[in-house]
């Protein structure tokens, strides 16, 4: 699994044409996804 400082630097290189401030906005999104509950996978019937 990505370490926080890998996600951050992705998202931000996606988000590099916006024009506000993407800092913020990527902490906040990563700590939202850290507070989410994995899914488990579906099983097959």
């Amino acid at each position: 699994m990505e370490s926080d400082g890998a996600r951050s630097a992705r998202v931000q290189e996606i988000l590099v044409d916006c024009y506000k401030p993407t800092e913020a906005f990527v902490g906040d999104l990563l700590e939202k996804i850290r507070g989410m509950q994995k899914l488990n996978t579906p099983q097959k019937k």
